[in-house]
Protein backbone atom coordinates (compact mmCIF):
# COMPACT_ATOMS: atom_id res chain seq x y z
CA UNK A 1 0.00 0.00 0.00
CA UNK A 2 3.05 2.32 0.54
CA UNK A 3 4.44 1.61 -2.50
CA UNK A 4 0.90 2.63 -3.95
CA UNK A 5 0.74 5.85 -2.42
CA UNK A 6 4.51 6.79 -2.89
CA UNK A 7 3.90 5.86 -6.79
CA UNK A 8 0.62 7.99 -7.06
CA UNK A 9 2.13 10.48 -4.86
CA UNK A 10 5.23 10.96 -7.09
CA UNK A 11 3.53 10.83 -10.35
CA UNK A 12 1.01 13.98 -9.34
CA UNK A 13 4.60 15.69 -8.28
CA UNK A 14 5.64 14.74 -12.07
CA UNK A 15 2.74 16.13 -13.53
CA UNK A 16 2.46 19.35 -11.23
CA UNK A 17 5.89 19.87 -11.94
CA UNK A 18 5.65 19.35 -16.10
CA UNK A 19 2.08 22.06 -15.29
CA UNK A 20 4.16 24.87 -13.94
CA UNK A 21 7.21 24.41 -16.54
CA UNK A 22 4.32 24.99 -19.12
CA UNK A 23 2.55 27.68 -17.33
CA UNK A 24 5.46 29.70 -16.51
CA UNK A 25 4.76 33.16 -14.89
CA UNK A 26 3.59 35.60 -17.24
CA UNK A 27 5.05 38.42 -15.78
CA UNK A 28 8.54 37.07 -15.87
CA UNK A 29 8.11 35.91 -19.30
CA UNK A 30 7.14 39.83 -20.36
CA UNK A 31 9.67 41.10 -18.20
CA UNK A 32 12.41 38.75 -20.18
CA UNK A 33 10.94 39.61 -23.16
CA UNK A 34 10.97 43.43 -22.17
CA UNK A 35 14.40 42.88 -21.19
CA UNK A 36 15.51 40.69 -24.47
CA UNK A 37 13.88 44.16 -26.58
CA UNK A 38 16.01 46.67 -24.74
CA UNK A 39 19.32 44.38 -25.66
CA UNK A 40 18.53 43.84 -28.57
CA UNK A 41 17.95 47.98 -29.17
CA UNK A 42 21.56 48.16 -27.91
CA UNK A 43 23.10 45.35 -30.23
CA UNK A 44 21.06 45.93 -33.67
CA UNK A 45 19.79 49.45 -33.07
CA UNK A 46 16.60 51.01 -31.48
CA UNK A 47 14.49 50.93 -34.94
CA UNK A 48 15.34 47.44 -35.17
CA UNK A 49 14.58 46.21 -32.14
CA UNK A 50 10.85 48.42 -32.12
CA UNK A 51 10.04 46.68 -35.51
CA UNK A 52 10.82 42.94 -34.43
CA UNK A 53 9.14 43.15 -31.03
CA UNK A 54 6.08 45.67 -32.33
CA UNK A 55 2.63 43.56 -33.35
CA UNK A 56 1.34 44.43 -36.53
CA UNK A 57 -1.75 46.21 -35.04
CA UNK A 58 0.61 48.11 -32.48
CA UNK A 59 -0.38 51.39 -31.20
CA UNK A 60 2.46 53.99 -30.30
CA UNK A 61 1.74 56.94 -28.31
CA UNK A 62 5.18 59.64 -28.91
CA UNK A 63 5.13 62.24 -26.87
CA UNK A 64 4.69 65.33 -28.18
CA UNK A 65 3.05 63.71 -31.12
CA UNK A 66 -0.19 62.28 -32.31
CA UNK A 67 -0.26 58.66 -31.82
CA UNK A 68 -0.51 56.13 -34.73
CA UNK A 69 -1.31 52.69 -35.35
CA UNK A 70 0.16 49.78 -37.17
CA UNK A 71 3.68 48.11 -37.24
CA UNK A 72 4.30 49.46 -41.04
CA UNK A 73 3.98 53.16 -39.47
CA UNK A 74 6.35 52.39 -36.92
CA UNK A 75 9.00 51.17 -39.38
CA UNK A 76 8.37 54.15 -41.69
CA UNK A 77 8.60 56.58 -38.10
CA UNK A 78 11.60 54.86 -36.93
CA UNK A 79 13.73 55.14 -40.50
CA UNK A 80 14.18 58.57 -39.70
CA UNK A 81 16.20 57.54 -36.29
CA UNK A 82 18.68 60.19 -35.09
CA UNK A 83 22.20 59.17 -36.35
CA UNK A 84 24.23 57.87 -33.09
CA UNK A 85 21.21 58.25 -31.14
CA UNK A 86 20.26 55.30 -28.26
CA UNK A 87 17.32 54.39 -25.97
CA UNK A 88 18.58 52.26 -23.31
CA UNK A 89 15.30 51.02 -20.83
CA UNK A 90 14.77 49.32 -17.84
CA UNK A 91 12.13 47.06 -17.06
CA UNK A 92 10.80 47.24 -13.25
CA UNK A 93 8.06 45.20 -13.07
CA UNK A 94 4.12 44.63 -14.38
CA UNK A 95 1.30 42.60 -14.47
CA UNK A 96 -0.73 40.36 -16.17
CA UNK A 97 -4.13 38.94 -16.59
CA UNK A 98 -5.62 35.48 -15.36
CA UNK A 99 -5.28 34.12 -18.65
CA UNK A 100 -1.58 34.73 -18.74
CA UNK A 101 -1.53 35.74 -22.60
CA UNK A 102 -2.01 39.91 -21.85
CA UNK A 103 -0.20 42.25 -19.82
CA UNK A 104 1.71 45.45 -18.99
CA UNK A 105 5.40 46.31 -18.24
CA UNK A 106 6.66 49.67 -17.03
CA UNK A 107 9.94 50.79 -16.73
CA UNK A 108 12.66 54.20 -16.74
CA UNK A 109 14.31 55.24 -20.32
CA UNK A 110 17.30 57.12 -21.06
CA UNK A 111 17.15 59.29 -24.48
CA UNK A 112 20.93 60.11 -25.52
CA UNK A 113 21.27 61.86 -28.36
CA UNK A 114 24.54 63.83 -30.09
CA UNK A 115 24.15 67.07 -30.32
CA UNK A 116 27.17 70.31 -31.18
CA UNK A 117 27.66 70.72 -27.75
CA UNK A 118 28.04 67.32 -26.76
CA UNK A 119 25.42 64.36 -25.69
CA UNK A 120 22.56 65.19 -24.44
CA UNK A 121 20.16 63.05 -22.40
CA UNK A 122 16.69 63.14 -21.21
CA UNK A 123 14.98 60.52 -18.85
CA UNK A 124 12.04 59.28 -18.34
CA UNK A 125 9.45 55.89 -17.75
CA UNK A 126 7.62 54.32 -20.09
CA UNK A 127 4.57 51.46 -20.06
CA UNK A 128 4.51 48.56 -22.72
CA UNK A 129 1.06 46.91 -23.36
CA UNK A 130 2.13 42.70 -24.43
CA UNK A 131 -0.03 40.56 -25.78
CA UNK A 132 1.30 36.82 -26.79
CA UNK A 133 1.00 35.89 -30.38
CA UNK A 134 1.50 32.71 -31.62
CA UNK A 135 3.60 31.94 -28.05
CA UNK A 136 5.56 35.15 -28.53
CA UNK A 137 5.22 38.42 -26.44
CA UNK A 138 4.59 41.48 -28.78
CA UNK A 139 4.24 44.84 -27.56
CA UNK A 140 0.41 46.02 -28.73
CA UNK A 141 1.41 49.69 -27.09
CA UNK A 142 3.87 52.04 -25.93
CA UNK A 143 3.85 55.10 -24.10
CA UNK A 144 6.51 56.93 -22.93
CA UNK A 145 7.02 60.80 -20.99
CA UNK A 146 10.10 62.78 -19.97
CA UNK A 147 10.77 62.48 -16.08
CA UNK A 148 13.72 64.22 -13.80
CA UNK A 149 17.12 62.44 -14.18
CA UNK A 150 17.55 59.82 -11.80
CA UNK A 151 18.91 61.28 -7.89
CA UNK A 152 22.50 60.14 -7.82
CA UNK A 153 22.82 57.22 -5.52
CA UNK A 154 24.99 58.28 -2.12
Amino acid sequence: MDKMKNLVAGAAFAVAAIISVAHADPVEEMLDADSAFAAMAQEDGVPTAFAAYAAEDVRMFPEGSASYTGRAALIERFATWPEGATLEWTPMTGAAASSGDFGYTWGTYVFTAPGEDGDTSSYGKYVSIWRKDGGEWKFIADIGNQGPAPEPAD
